[in-house]
């Protein structure tokens, strides 16, 4: 029988624009994180050397030295007669846990891919109140798309105890941040605009700027992340703009007061719409003096929230802060992709805000202690046993990044599995899949005696 073809304008689409160097290097990267991301099947037949290289705009022999590249990564197997096939996605090494379809870790592993902290201590008796009610609910069950009024309350005194006052009309409630992010780039862009975020970043933004047919433009933030984004909002060549100003993902950098005004005065000046995410903003253990959200000055801002790291990673609870002409839009965009989040959750994490118990929301975590700690365990064996990686302590959030490998990042991620650590290469967090082959993300989020396990491996691994 034979092998289905991914024709040569998906491919394309998945793969992004390629960058101005690393070419080979570039592509192997990406068809790696396509392949274990399970949007390459396994089995599939990619589309010729020829076609590759038109469809890219690269030298044949470039693309010949990527899909090799590939193949020797386990990523593609090549057959005489049959071209080139991709292999099944545990042969791309793991990834970030919240990609599609990631193989489950083997019992006893450490998982260094994603950042979850425990659950709020009050949330399994709120969750019981809230069960105990709901057959009293007299539109049972029914709610607004856009939100239940008890917990559009709560989101906008959350705004408010941080300076920018917010009506319930500027709220939209979405079924998580990457939800919120997708609704949010589809009110302000159109298809095949250009849309920045930086780099590296978080995998999740850029995902969404493909996903939604747009085109990624990375903003390289090392070492002036302030000084980058505020230039490339500036120059006036995005159609849009997706940043973490508060504890970016991966480095932890803040954003401060006065770039935060500068950056909304290029932002105006130039009618760039920025789509701020703020899921860490309440990762504030190390008592960082908060500058503002990045709001007002004459832009277009929608500010993205999320509970899943201040409450409970299981609490898909997202919202759109923005404009009511925005919120309007967003409301009725959404009616397409669902009919709101589910009715528990929202009267979960309305009671919790409510009960002032989550003072993760609005700064410090519930479980500063837990973070503390745990950042301690992960530096202090950097220090000891890793002093080649090289790593700026975080103002906030919950992973550094470290630089320096001596192993190739990608290399050090398959060893590690292979030793029960599952941890994310550096390429993941790029816009484009590519670079950072000698750097990794460093989560400090999870229990100590596994963290500073997995920091012995990656030391005795990378000496």
């Amino acid at each position: 029988m034979p092998r289905p073809l991914v024709s040569s304008s998906t491919l394309l689409a998945l793969l992004g624009p390629p960058p101005a160097r690393g070419r080979a290097d570039w592509l192997a990267a990406r068809l790696a994180s396509l392949a274990a991301e399970g949007r390459l099947a396994p089995g599939a037949r990619i589309p010729s050397e020829r076609e590759l290289a038109q469809g890219l705009g690269l030298s044949r022999g470039t693309v010949v030295r990527g899909l090799d590249a590939a193949r020797d990564r386990g990523i593609l197997a090549a057959r005489r007669g049959s071209g080139r096939t991709v292999r099944g996605p545990s042969a791309a090494g793991p990834v970030e846990a919240l990609t599609a379809r990631a193989a489950p870790l083997a019992p006893g592993a450490v998982d260094l891919r994603a950042t979850v902290l425990p659950p709020h201590p009050r949330l399994a008796a709120e969750a019981a109140e809230v069960a105990a009610h709901l057959t009293e609910d007299p539109a049972w069950g029914s709610a607004p798309a856009d939100g239940i009024a008890a917990l559009v309350e709560q989101i906008c005194a959350h705004y408010a105890r941080r300076g920018l006052p917010t009506s319930p009309r500027q709220v939209v409630v979405t079924t998580g941040a990457v939800s919120a992010l997708h609704l949010a780039l589809l009110a302000t862009t159109g298809t095949g605009d250009r849309v920045g975020t930086e780099n590296p970043g978080y995998p999740n933004s850029a995902r969404v700027i493909t996903t939604g047919r747009r085109r990624v433009v990375p903003i390289d933030v090392l070492p002036d992340h302030a000084g980058a984004i505020a230039d490339a909002v500036g120059s006036g060549a995005l159609a849009a703009a997706i940043l973490t100003p508060d504890f970016h993902n991966p480095t932890g950098a803040l954003v401060g007061g006065e770039a935060r005004l500068h950056l909304l005065r290029a932002a105006a000046r130039t009618g760039t719409p920025l789509i701020i995410d703020e899921t860490l903003v309440g990762m504030n253990w190390r008592g960082a003096a908060m500058p503002p959200p990045v709001a007002g000055g004459g832009a277009r801002t929608l500010l993205v929230g999320s509970l899943s790291k201040s409450l409970w990673a299981g609490l898909r609870i997202g919202w759109v802060r923005t404009s009511e002409e925005d919120a309007d839009a967003l409301a009725h965009l959404r009616l397409g992709v669902d009919l709101g989040a589910p009715l528990f959750e929202q009267q979960l994490a309305a009671r919790l805000l409510a009960a002032g118990r989550a003072d993760g929301a609005d700064g410090v975590p519930h479980c500063r202690e837990h973070i503390e700690r745990s950042y301690t365990a992960v530096t202090s064996q950097l220090a000891e046993k890793l002093p080649h990686w090289r790593w700026r302590p975080p103002a906030g959030g919950l992973s550094l990044w470290a630089e320096g490998t001596r192993l190739e990042a990608r290399d050090l991620v398959a060893r590690a599995a292979r030793s029960g650590i599952a941890l994310s290469p550096g390429a993941l967090f790029s816009p484009t899949g590519a670079g950072w082959s000698h750097a990794v993300r460093l989560p400090f989020s999870g229990r100590e005696d596994e963290l500073r396990r997995a920091m012995e491996v990656l030391a005795e691994l990378d000496r």
